[in-house]
């Protein structure tokens, strides 16, 4: 009786052993096979995703730079002539650098087809002391627009009595002034035109 009892309980052991491998280990092992499976399938997604959100926030910390860099660009060389913004600028400099005598001219513009790119040539006469003069030329140089300088030609001038003549012409001594002829061009990116002639992008010339 007592064997027979050992055996009865050592059958339903196993039972017990069998159920339990069947309808709760070996199911939570496939489970834990595909739960594995798909976590490795979802990181190789994530992957380029993070690259591509890695890319877009150093976009964005440089989205300032471009902006200004862009923005310096417009000014440098803008889409139209810009002339009155570029003689107001030429009348900061003459006041800044005291010059006592200015002008400004400047010829239509002409499109260079290679380039896309249309120069304006620029003609600019200053009269002053030697410092001043050199003021002058070094904040031409420091504008926004873009300007190159293709010729400079210095003469020395007479005293001027009535401001009491002895300022230094540097090495232009002899003459309290130098009169300055400056052979310059500027440039502009033309507006696209449609094939009917009419605008397409740009602003008024200034």
């Amino acid at each position: 009786m007592k064997t027979k009892n050992l055996a009865v309980g050592a059958l339903a052991a196993l039972l017990v052993t069998a159920l339990w491998w069947n309808f709760l280990l070996k199911p939570s092992k496939s489970e834990a096979k595909k739960v594995k499976a798909d976590t490795a399938t979802e990181r190789e997604k994530l992957a380029p995703l993070e690259a591509q959100l890695s890319k877009a926030r150093l976009a964005q910390a440089h989205a300032a730079t471009f902006k200004a860099q862009l923005t310096a660009l417009q000014h440098a060389v803008p889409d139209s002539p810009a002339l009155a913004e570029f003689i107001r600028d030429a009348n900061f400099i003459a006041d800044a650098s005291r010059v006592s005598w200015q002008q400004v001219t400047h010829g239509p513009p002409a499109l260079d087809p290679s380039t896309g790119v249309s120069a304006i040539p620029v003609g600019i006469q200053v009269k002053g002391t030697y410092q001043q003069v050199m003021d002058y030329l070094f904040l031409l140089k420091s504008l926004k627009r873009m300007v190159v300088v293709d010729a400079v030609q210095i003469s020395s001038g007479g005293g001027d009595a009535s401001t009491g003549t002895g300022a230094s012409t540097g090495p232009f001594s002899g003459a309290s002034q130098l009169s300055v002829t400056v052979t310059a061009r500027m440039f502009e990116v033309p507006p696209e035109t449609a094939t009917d002639g009419s605008t397409l992008t740009g602003a008024a010339t200034g």
